[in-house]
C-alpha cells in the first residue's frame, strides 16, 4: 500500500512523520538523470516503453527498470491500452506538481501559490446534449439511457461515467483564495474518450473545451476505449462497453493555450478568460455540431476508468 493517497498535486512536509517514506521514494526516483528525462518525455502525452526508449536512445530494459521506480514514487501511472498484439503498457504523467516543505511555520498556511479543487462529474451546472446518452455510478446505472431529461434528475450527483453524442456539459468551479492575488495560469485535467455503441478503439471524436464561455481549444480523442476492464471501473458495468479514457490536461497562461503541455494557441491567454469577474469559473466540454469527427464523449469520475480522479481545476 502507498504511504499517502494518490493526488495530482502532492505536498509533503518533513514535519509530518507519515510523509517521510514517500519523500525518500521520490528523492530516490529523482536522483537519476535518466529518470528525470523520462518524466520530461511524458509531459506531452502518454507513451509506451518502446516510444520512450526510442526517443531517449535508451535500452528498453533500462526504461522498464526506471519506470518501475517512478511508479513506486507515484510520479508515473501505468495503464494498458489495446494494441495490435494484445495490450500495450503505457506510461502517463501522474502528478501535476510536487512540493516538499522543509518545515511548516505555524500560522503560515495561506502562503501557498497554487490551489486545486476536484469536481465530481455528476455535479454539473448545466447541459445541452443529444442522445444516445446516459449516466452510470459506482453502484449501478442512473435512470434510463438515451433520455436527456434524466440528466436533470437529482441522482446525477452520483454519476461516475457520463456519455452523450453531441452537445455540451458545464461545471461551475468556485473561485479560489488565490483570486485575491495576481494569478497567471489555470488548468483542468480530466479522463475522457469518444463514445459509440459497446466500444471502438478506433473512433475519433473532436472534443472542445470552453473556460468562462471562451472556446480555448479542441483535441481529438482517438477512440472509445474498451477490451479490458478499467482499473477503477465497477464490476456491474458490462465488459463489452466503454471501460476507460485518456487523461487530458488543458492549460491557459500568459503564453497561450496548452493541451497536454503542448502550445496550441498563443492568441488566447489567461487575461481573456476574465476569471475575476464572477463568483465561479465555468468549465464546459463537449462536441460541437460542426465538428469534423462527431464521435461522442465519455467523461469519467474517480470511481470509473483508469485514473482515480474526477475533473481537477488548478489555479496558480
Amino acid at each position: 500500500m502507498s504511504d499517502i493517497a494518490i493526488e495530482k498535486n502532492i505536498t509533503l512536509d518533513i514535519c509530518r512523520t507519515k510523509d517521510h517514506n514517500m519523500i525518500c521514494k521520490i528523492a530516490r526516483a529523482l536522483s537519476v538523470p535518466d529518470r528525470v528525462r523520462i518524466l520530461q518525455c511524458l509531459l506531452a502525452r502518454n507513451k509506451n516503453l518502446s516510444e520512450i526508449a526510442d526517443e531517449l536512445n535508451m535500452p528498453i530494459s533500462s526504461v522498464a527498470r526506471h519506470v518501475d521506480v517512478l511508479t513506486e514514487a507515484q510520479l508515473v501511472f501505468i495503464n494498458y491500452q489495446p494494441g495490435i498484439k494484445g495490450h500495450t503498457k503505457y506510461c502517463a504523467q501522474n502528478v501535476l506538481s510536487l512540493s516538499v516543505h522543509l518545515g511548516t511555520p505555524a500560522g503560515d498556511e495561506n502562503t501557498a501559490k497554487e490551489y486545486s479543487v476536484e469536481m465530481p462529474v455528476g455535479i454539473f451546472s448545466h447541459c445541452h446534449i443529444k442522445a444516445p446518452c446516459g449516466m452510470t455510478g459506482k453502484d449501478g446505472n442512473l435512470g434510463v439511457f438515451d433520455d436527456p431529461a434524466v440528466f436533470f434528475q437529482p441522482e446525477r450527483v452520483n454519476a461516475e461515467c457520463i456519455w452523450f453524442d453531441l452537445g455540451f456539459i458545464s461545471y461551475n468551479f468556485p473561485t479560489t483564495p488565490l483570486m485575491h492575488h495576481a494569478c497567471s495560469e489555470i488548468s483542468f485535467s480530466f479522463e475522457v474518450c469518444s463514445e459509440t455503441i459497446y466500444y471502438n478503439n478506433n473512433w475519433p471524436s473532436d472534443i472542445t473545451v470552453q473556460i468562462n464561455n471562451v472556446e480555448v481549444g479542441t483535441f481529438t480523442s482517438p477512440g472509445d476505449f474498451g477490451g479490458r476492464r478499467g482499473h477503477f471501473t465497477p464490476e456491474h458495468w458490462p465488459i463489452t462497453s466503454t471501460q476507460f479514457g485518456a487523461l487530458r490536461k488543458v492549460t491557459v497562461n500568459r503564453k497561450g493555450v496548452f493541451i497536454d503541455n503542448v502550445l496550441v494557441d498563443n492568441h488566447i491567454t489567461f487575461d481573456d478568460l476574465h476569471l475575476y469577474d464572477g463568483n465561479s469559473i465555468k468549465f464546459t466540454i463537449g462536441i460541437k455540431d460542426d465538428a469534423q469527427h462527431k464521435g461522442g464523449i465519455n467523461l469519467f469520475g474517480k470511481n470509473f476508468g483508469d485514473y482515480p480522479q474526477s475533473i481537477i481545476m488548478t489555479v496558480k
